[in-house]
Order: structure tokens, then sequence, then C-alpha cells
């Protein structure tokens, strides 16, 4: 299977084809250009994982496995889908769970961590790049500069996401076309997307998607776009090194090529583009 190299920082595989007439780009927000909510599989596997019962030959490390699966199975859609099928799954095992109580037991401290991250931008401790995704901001100028269009979809809060990509000074790439979801148990990335490719006039063969989410990767493919795995590393921004959680899902998904984060920009997109 080809790996990255110099003038390459992704990894290709057999289904990538170059766009070299994109006409619009598509970027899942957390993970994929937010780093303000990194850590949240930890968060995750914190609240979800003790409530677990183990079956009989089963270790701590194969529920943390398992979770780490279905965290990025369900990534890109709205959270409420993936914490009521991990209360379902605890209830499976014979332990009462709710779904409600659940979701607010992750958010609680999700939002906390985020909210400190806010106050350090507020404050002047970390800047805006600290807190996007490596590169993000130098591959968004490109995009820009070469004329392209720029899209936000997430599958998280629609105020929320406007807010924090406002406070990231993001917004300004997209010309308003920031977009989360307004009803959890009513979105799909695919909708929207079927949505916008009508009223921005663009086909698959013209669009590119970069997500860290399975929700993404599928919407993508399904509709004949460039799907590009936003593998990000949630403990060190910038490590370069690629999440094997994120991968194998995505993997399976189909993604078209994998890359850490944004490092080499120019060449990035010259990958993407066939030149």
């Amino acid at each position: 299977m080809p790996t990255a190299t110099e003038s390459s920082p992704i990894e290709l595989l057999p289904s990538f084809v170059p766009r070299p007439r994109a006409t619009h780009v598509v970027f899942d927000f957390d993970g994929t250009l937010s780093w303000l909510r990194h850590g949240w599989t930890e968060v995750a596997q914190s609240v979800i994982a003790p409530r677990f019962i183990l079956r009989e030959g089963e270790t701590a490390a194969d529920i943390r496995t398992h979770l780490f699966r279905e965290m990025f199975r369900f990534n890109g859609r709205p959270t409420p889908l993936f914490t009521t099928e991990m209360a379902a799954q605890i209830q499976q095992r014979g332990r009462q769970a709710d779904a409600d109580e659940l979701l607010e037991s992750f958010l609680q401290p999700l939002n906390a961590n985020a909210h400190e991250r806010y106050a350090q931008l507020r404050n002047g401790t970390a800047t805006a790049d600290d807190f996007i995704v490596h590169g993000g901001r130098a591959l968004l100028e490109q995009l820009t500069a070469r004329g392209l269009h720029i899209i936000i979809l997430s599958g998280n809060p629609h105020d929320q996401i406007n807010a924090e990509a406002e406070m990231l000074g993001l917004t300004g790439f997209c010309n308003g076309h920031v977009y989360g979801h307004t009803d959890a148990n009513n979105f799909s990335k695919q909708s929207v997307l079927e949505k916008l490719m009508a009223e921005e006039s663009f086909t698959g063969e013209t669009f590119i998607m970069f997500g860290d989410g399975a929700a993404e990767i599928e919407a993508a493919r399904n509709l004949g776009g460039l799907a590009i795995a936003v593998c990000s590393d949630e403990h060190e921004n910038g490590s370069g090194r690629i999440d094997e959680n994120k991968r194998a899902v995505l993997l399976e998904t189909g993604a078209d090529a994998v890359g850490a984060d944004y490092r080499e920009p120019k060449a990035l997109l010259q990958t993407l583009f066939g030149e």
C-alpha cells in the first residue's frame, strides 16, 4: 500500500484519483479543523468504559478497543446518537443505563475542557492556531488563493460550531458556509451535502471532503467525492502521528487517502489536484 512521502504528505489508497477540476472543499470541524475539543476520546472512555460489565474472557483492554471502534464509527454524527447506542450496549450486558444521563455525563467534562480553552484564547495564554489542527490555516489560505469554495459541515450543534469557528478565525474562509445540526434526530451529512450540491452546482467529481469521522467519509464516497481521512492526534497537535483507531475505521468506511494533519499544505494540494 502506498505511504506518505516527501512529495506526498498523505498515504494514498488504491481508490485515490486526483481532482484537478475541484471547486468545493468540505471540512468536518472537530478533529479535522478544530482542536478545541481534543482529548474527547479519553473523556468518553472514562465515562462509558466503567459501565460495561465484562463478559467471560473479556478484559478492560478489550472494552477500550471496542469503545474506540464505536467512537469513530459514530464520529461525525450527532453525539446523542452515539450515547444512545452506548446506553443500549450497556443494557445488553445487564446494567441499567439512561441515554440522556449518559449524554450529560459525557458532555459536562467535555464542555468544561472546551471552556478552559476558550479562556486561554481570551486571556492570551493560547493562540487560535494552538487549537487548529496543524497546518489547517495554511491549507485554507492556499485553497482560498486558488479560488476554491470552502464549507464546514459538522455533526455537532449549529450554534456551537459557528461560535467556535468564529473564535478560531475560520469563518472568513467559508463565506457563511458553516453548518451543524439543529435537530440531532433529523440530521445526516449526506443529506446536507446533497442540498449544498444542488444549491452550489457542484458534483462528486468537483468536491473534496476532509474528515476524521466515518459519517463524512461515507457521505463523500456515496456522492462521488474524494474522501480524505484526517487521523489527527488527539494528544499532541502537530505530532504527525496517525491515530490508528481512526485510521482503521476510516479505511473500512472507504477513505481514498489518509493523513495525520496538514503539514506541507502546498505538496498536499499538488497531490490532490494531480499537479
